[in-house]
């Protein structure tokens, strides 16, 4: 599921240029800019929940709202489904976690989150999948939620920074090249990171 979402998924939707897909979105929502920022805080935050690859998202948010308005949109977004994750953790525990998440990631998760703490959070972020499980893990494991805020705070910033460029970039070019790395080269190589502490 990870490879299709990640790669297979990204490979498709490429075939067809960022431009071309941009305007397709925008002609469909009538460049609404109210009703796409909300569509991308949806799609980031029901990610903990249902395969939405981040990396799709967070890049057509910086080729549709633009450099500076997808930059606080992509944060909202990764915060909102980074605290639900953590939440989830927290106070539902193990019991609505596993019905979420499959029994051995959650296992192997929350065993990296107790010996590794706020570096696993770091190297997860940008990872599809393990994103959603190190935050749920980082609640199983007991992590203080001013901790947890922190790590997502900074780090949601710099991912959304990034994702808000090479989006903008991909669309100002019209290069699928330049979008490609934000939809599926970053979140590959720092899935095969993450998946070494996993």
């Amino acid at each position: 599921m990870i490879v299709l979402t990640s790669i297979i998924l990204p490979l498709s939707l490429l075939e067809s240029s960022i431009a071309d897909l941009t305007n397709q979105f925008i002609e469909w929502s009538g460049n609404n800019q109210f009703l796409n920022s909300i569509l991308v805080i949806f799609a980031l935050t029901a990610d903990v929940f249902l395969p939405i690859p981040n990396g799709v998202t967070n890049t057509f948010a910086g080729a549709i709202l633009g450099f500076y308005l997808s930059i606080p949109i992509i944060w909202i977004g990764l915060t909102l489904g980074s605290i639900i994750g953590f939440s989830i953790g927290k106070y539902a525990a193990k019991p609505l976690a596993k019905k979420i998440l499959n029994q051995e990631d959650l296992e192997r998760s929350e065993e990296a989150a107790k010996k590794f703490g706020v570096s696993i959070l770091l190297i997860a972020r940008p990872a599809p999948a393990i994103a959603e499980i190190s935050t749920v893990a980082a609640g199983l494991a007991g992590m203080k939620w001013s901790t947890f805020l922190t790590v997502m705070i900074v780090s949601n910033l710099l991912i959304s920074i990034v994702y808000a460029f090479i989006g903008t970039a991909a669309l100002t070019s019209q290069s699928a090249s330049i979008a490609f790395i934000g939809i599926a080269v970053i979140p590959f190589l720092f899935w095969l990171l993450a998946k070494r502490y996993f």
